[in-house]
């Protein structure tokens, strides 16, 4: 499984170089950044002090959407809660529903530090995370944030072996459930907006391998059930 630090908008190269530092530390090196390219100056690389690579083989995307396509699983990092969003997850609880299932590609999200992630950046993520601090502090420097997740996802995630990480492309895609439940409900005439739907896209992300696969069966079994209808 391979664990992407995806910053969005990030303003100070200061910042990046830190977060570039920060995963180097703790093993990580795959960074993406979205609609910013401050990865590229001089006071990045300083700041980076050593990590400099994987500011060099930072990747760059115009839009977030593009950013995140080729993701199995996005975890958004927020430092407050939002309207719609009734399960925010600690990074421990976020690493738990990584282990459980069977991914090659996971991204961390981290919004710019002025304004963090907006809703609609919100709404491209399968998690929404949040560090629990001891006291009330509107948030954290984007380095220190990304250290910190960076530090717990290398102390939690599990080794990899050999039966995990062989992906089944049948079974294993979150994504082709996702799209298989709007199609559902679109079937069976339940808005997007019910407050079913919202419950399913919410918790659909947290079911065990296990369970993802039990429902990619049924999923077949529906439809061709409907097929033989038609």
């Amino acid at each position: 499984m391979e664990l992407y630090f995806v910053l969005k908008s990030p303003a100070r190269a200061e910042n990046v170089g830190a977060a570039a530092r920060a995963m180097k530390t703790m093993g990580f090196a795959r960074m993406r950044l979205v609609d910013s390219r401050v990865h590229e100056r001089e006071q990045a690389h300083w700041v980076a002090h050593g990590a400099q690579e994987i500011l060099e083989q930072a990747e760059f995307y115009p839009t977030l959407a593009e950013g995140l396509a080729d993701m199995d699983l996005v975890i958004a990092t927020t430092a407050r809660r939002r309207g719609r969003y009734l399960h925010y997850l600690t990074p421990k609880e976020a690493i738990t529903q990584v282990n459980n299932k069977q991914l090659q590609k996971v991204a961390l999200l981290f919004g710019c530090e002025e304004s963090g992630l907006s809703n609609d950046d919100l709404a491209l993520a399968d998690i929404i995370s949040y560090l629990p601090l001891k006291v009330t502090y509107p948030s954290l420097n984007l380095g220190q944030a990304i250290m910190l997740y960076a530090w717990e996802f290398s102390q939690g995630l599990a080794p990899e072996n050999e039966e995990k990480s062989g992906v089944h492309t049948e079974n294993a895609q979150l994504r082709v459930l996702q799209q298989k439940t709007e199609q559902l409900f679109d079937l069976v005439g339940v808005s997007q907006q019910e407050k079913l739907a919202e419950w399913v896209r919410d918790r659909l992300p947290m079911l065990e391998q296990r369970d993802l696969n039990l429902l990619h069966l049924l999923y077949k079994d529906l439809a061709r059930a409907l097929s033989d209808r038609d």
